[in-house]
């Protein structure tokens, strides 16, 4: 739901089709007005504002933080992308999302213990994406070593 210009958003933990071609297809065709409530209206509409914008996504273990990301850039990449190469490095891009800095939690078996700085440029009054930086950071340096509670790992 829409609170204000901030999207809430919970995860089904399971596949509901939020993030289907169909559904970026819907709200990447919307022309101005009012867009229900969708992680995509939030991003077409900064796009079609134009300027300089930021996305947040946050939330506890398991929210669906590396899912939404996915879907931006997916998002992003296939109806924006300046060339096909731009394109398919960003598509490329979102497994390195959840590759390096993992750790077993009791919500979650494979957490991630980092959080991710994500800049996508763009260039032309088309909003067309020219690249992104990915710039990781270390969220619970607690994980590399010490007492953990029953049931979780340290990064694998």
């Amino acid at each position: 739901t829409w609170v204000g210009s901030v999207l809430v958003s919970v995860n089904p933990y399971r596949d509901v089709g939020a993030f289907a071609e169909e559904t970026a297809a819907r709200y990447a065709s919307t022309l101005g007005g009012a867009q229900a409530p969708h992680l995509f209206s939030l991003v077409k509409a900064a796009l079609d504002e134009g300027g300089r914008h930021a996305l947040l996504i946050t939330g506890e273990s398991g929210a669906g933080k590396t899912e939404a990301t996915r879907a931006v850039l997916h998002f992003l990449a296939r109806r924006h992308a300046a060339a096909d190469h731009v394109r398919d490095r960003l598509l490329r891009s979102t497994p390195v999302l959840e590759a390096f800095g993992n750790a077993q939690t009791r919500q979650n078996a494979n957490s991630s213990r980092f959080g991710k700085f994500i800049e996508v440029h763009f260039a032309g009054d088309h909003a067309a994406v020219t690249g992104a930086t990915l710039q990781p950071y270390m969220l619970e340096a607690s994980r590399v070593a010490g007492d953990l509670p029953e049931g979780e790992r340290t990064y694998h």
